[in-house]
C-alpha cells in the first residue's frame, strides 16, 4: 500500500508499506480522506515535542475511511461500515481510563497519526474500542474533521455554557471555527469571534458568529461589555495558540466566567498575568488536550443528527502524491487556506472497493 512518511524533520516520502494485518479486537480501514492541522506541520518541520511524537511517521490524526477487514471478536462494526476512529490509544484500566481520561491514559503517549501509522497510509489497522461508526450517507471528507470537532467538544462539555450566555471565541482558524459551530447549539445570547483576517471572520458568520472582531482595526473589550451589560463573556474559548491570545482571555472573561484555552502557543512568548487574577476573576479555567472518548462520541453523534456543517471549513483537496505541495501550502500560509484535505480516492464508492 502507498503511504507518505516524514522520515525526519523536513523530509517527506511517498513510499510502499506492507498492508497491515487485521488483529482480533482490531479493525481495518481503507483511508479516505485525512485533514491536515499546525500538529502535522510541527511534526513535518521538526518543531513538535518529542515525546509526542515517534520518527519515522505516517501522520494524520484527522482521518475517516471504510471498514475493510474485522478482527474474529469485534463486533457491531462490520466491512463496508464508514467510520472515524479516535487517536488516543488508551489501556482503558489505568485511573484516568476508569474516570473517562482516555486523552490522558497513564499507560503514556500513543497516537494514530504521530507514534503509529495514520491516515496518511492507505489502510491503517486500529483497535475497534476506538471506531465510530457513522451513518450510510455520510460525507467521509467532512467526517474527517470529526476529530479537531471532538477536541472542541470535550471543552464545550466541561465548561457546558448556559442558555443565554455570552461567549467569545478567540482565534480564527479551524479550532475557532468549530468553536463558533459548537457554540450556537448552547442557545446563546451572542457569540463574538476575534479574529484577523476579514474572510475567516466571514465565514464565521455562516458558521454561527453574532458579532465579529478584526483585531487589527477594533477592539473586542467594548463590544463584549456592551453585549453583556458591563459584565464580560461567560464563557471564552481560545484557540488562537498565542500568548496575547491567552492573556486577552482572561481580559474578556466575566468574573466567575470560564476561560478554555485550546491553542498550542509552541513558546510564543510568556505571559504577562497578575497573579491575583484568577482569585479576584472567581475563574474557572479549563486546559484541553486532545479528546477524550465521550467527547467523541458527542461530535459523532451531533454529525450524524446532522447538526454540524463541516463542508465550509475545507478549501484545499489533495491527492496523496501531492503531499509535498500539502505542507508547502500550510507553511506559506497561503491565503484563503484554512483546512486542507488529503484524499485517497476521489470517489467515496471507490474507497469501498
Amino acid at each position: 500500500m502507498k503511504a507518505v512518511q516524514i522520515v525526519r524533520a523536513g523530509i517527506a516520502e511517498l513510499i510502499e508499506l506492507d498492508r497491515p494485518a487485521c488483529g482480533p479486537d482490531e479493525v481495518l480501514i481503507k483511508s479516505y480522506a485525512a485533514g491536515v492541522c499546525g500538529s502535522d506541520v510541527e511534526l513535518y518541520q521538526g518543531t513538535r515535542p518529542a515525546e509526542y511524537v515517534r520518527y519515522p511517521a505516517v501522520p494524520g490524526h484527522e482521518w475517516s475511511g471504510v471498514v475493510a477487514e474485522a478482527g474474529e471478536r469485534v463486533r457491531g462494526i462490520e466491512p463496508g461500515d464508514k467510520v472515524v476512529c479516535e487517536g488516543f490509544v488508551y489501556c482503558g484500566a489505568c485511573a484516568n481510563c476508569h474516570n473517562g481520561l482516555t486523552n490522558l491514559c497513564e499507560e503514556g503517549y500513543n497516537e494514530i497519526g504521530f507514534t503509529r501509522p495514520g491516515g496518511f497510509a492507505e489502510y491503517v489497522a486500529a483497535p475497534a474500542r476506538l471506531t465510530h461508526r457513522l451513518a450510510p450517507e455520510a460525507d467521509l471528507a467532512c467526517a474527517a474533521l470529526l476529530e479537531p470537532t471532538a477536541v472542541v467538544a470535550d471543552s464545550f462539555l466541561r465548561a457546558a455554557p448556559r442558555p443565554g450566555a455570552v461567549v467569545a471565541v478567540i482565534g480564527d482558524g479551524a479550532i475557532g471555527q468549530l468553536a463558533v459551530h459548537m457554540a450556537r447549539l448552547h442557545s446563546p445570547a451572542a457569540i463574538v469571534l476575534v479574529g484577523s483576517r476579514d474572510d475567516r471572520l466571514a465565514l464565521g458568520r455562516r458558521m454561527g458568529a453574532t458579532h465579529t472582531v478584526n483585531y487589527h482595526r477594533d477592539e473586542a473589550e467594548p463590544l463584549v461589555l456592551e453585549l453583556s451589560r458591563g459584565l464580560g463573556a461567560d464563557f471564552v474559548f481560545e484557540g488562537a495558540g498565542k500568548a496575547q491570545a491567552v492573556e486577552q482571555s482572561f481580559a474578556l472573561a466575566r468574573r466567575s466566567g470560564t476561560v478554555a484555552l485550546q491553542g498550542i502557543a509552541g513558546g510564543d512568548g510568556g505571559l504577562t498575568l497578575d497573579p491575583d487574577l484568577f482569585a479576584l476573576k472567581h475563574l474557572t479555567v479549563l486546559g484541553t488536550f486532545g479528546a477524550n472518548s465521550a467527547a467523541w462520541t458527542h461530535a459523532v453523534l451531533l454529525f450524524t443528527a446532522g447538526l454540524l456543517d463541516l463542508a465550509p471549513l475545507v478549501t484545499h483537496r489533495y491527492a496523496l502524491t501531492e503531499y509535498q505541495t500539502v505542507f508547502d501550502t500550510l507553511i506559506a500560509k497561503q491565503q484563503g487556506t484554512l483546512k486542507v484535505l488529503v484524499t485517497h480516492a476521489t470517489d467515496e464508492r471507490a474507497v469501498a472497493r
